[in-house]
């Protein structure tokens, strides 16, 4: 008897989110996406797809992807026409691509509106996870096998990728369009798939989002491990080997570039809760004399400056927006809004067009 109850109360609840997921269908409450992801294997790792329209739902945002014939994200699908024109290129990872905004509000995209006027294409390599490696890869690529070399590469970084930028993503599996680690894989493409098929997950997903968000003043603060190790004062980074390795390995990219005539421009971009590290460590417990913001970004200055190199350094800007009450980020991820990708992309503009 209970049994026949425990089987109707399932069937019940069944029912009931079958209906609700033709009732949001119907409403036009789509999942998260309804087409593949926005990748495809590159031998161990992943790069963007080519020629592709992606429309990406989250809690945090919506916003559309579109990637040229080359696999960089673009203004639209199809080709771009380089040859014989002067153009200019941005590496870097996610913060660069433009997470959560459309390419005309990106800063890539910002500048790239303003380079037009005068001329310039602007071609952007960035792709959301990639390291340094990489990018620089796919800069070689672009000029060694696509035969198309830029005038200047923006070579963006950030706190988060330079003491990483002797590793590159190894064991990545690409199923459906989503890189995943080889190991564990299959757990991680269900729960994508759900997301990427059912409305009603979705539903259930962003409500629980919105409530936190609306009701219990929820925020995604960076504080992983992983953001905390990167400003404690006992990175490896910071050590004398580290350092030099570091340069050593920007000394090749550097001869790679001049060798074809390539102006480099380094971009360090701050983390956007990098403004508000202090408050999130005192809420956690840590005390903030354990850590510095600032390395990086001297580290980046020195060494432009013993290389010669340009370097623009977007924190002066940002720090003046965040301390004034600006929001730069989405309240439920940490990439740059559309505010902050304005405001960075502006800078640029003045600083090297």
């Amino acid at each position: 008897m209970a049994a026949k109850k425990i089987a109707l109360i399932l069937l019940t609840l069944l029912a009931c989110l079958v209906l609700l997921e033709f009732g949001l269908r119907a409403t036009d409450r789509r999942p998260t996406t309804m087409s593949d992801g926005v990748y495809e294997q590159s031998g161990d790792s992943f790069r963007l797809r080519k020629n592709m329209s992606k429309v990406v739902r989250y809690p945090a945002f919506t916003y559309t992807i579109y990637t040229n014939e080359l696999g960089f994200r673009d203004s639209s699908t199809g080709p771009r026409e380089l040859r014989g024109r002067p153009f200019d290129v941005f590496l870097g990872a996610s913060d660069v691509f433009g997470n959560g905004v459309e390419y005309a509000e990106s800063f890539v995209g910002i500048v790239a509106a303003a380079a037009a006027t005068k001329g310039r294409e602007v071609l952007n390599l960035a792709t959301g996870g990639h390291y340094f490696l990489e990018q620089e890869e796919l800069l070689k690529e672009l000029v060694e096998t696509a035969r198309l070399t830029p005038s200047r590469v923006f070579f963006c970084v950030n706190a988060l990728h330079i003491p990483k930028f002797d590793l590159r993503n190894r064991n990545i599996v690409v199923k459906s369009g989503y890189a995943m680690d080889r190991k564990g894989w299959r757990v991680t493409y269900l729960r994508l798939l759900a997301g990427n098929g059912s409305s009603a997950f979705c539903f259930f997903r962003d409500g629980v989002r919105r409530i936190q968000e609306r009701y219990l003043g929820y925020r995604t603060d960076s504080k992983s491990a992983e953001f905390l190790e990167t400003f404690s004062k006992a990175n490896s980074i910071r050590r004398p080997d580290r350092i030099r390795a570091f340069a050593e390995h920007l000394d090749d990219f550097d001869a790679f570039c001049r060798q074809r005539g390539i102006e480099i421009v380094y971009v360090y971009l701050p983390l956007s809760d990098s403004f508000r590290l202090d408050e999130i460590l005192k809420k956690i417990g840590e005390n903030p004399e354990d850590y510095d913001i600032t390395f990086f970004e001297d580290m980046m200055r020195s060494y432009c400056a013993k290389a010669g190199r340009g370097l623009v350094t977007l924190s002066p800007v940002l720090r003046e927006q965040s301390s004034a009450g600006r929001e730069l980020r989405f309240k439920l991820d940490p990439h740059f809004n559309a505010h902050g990708n304005r405001v960075i992309g502006d800078y640029l503009i003045q600083a090297v067009l």
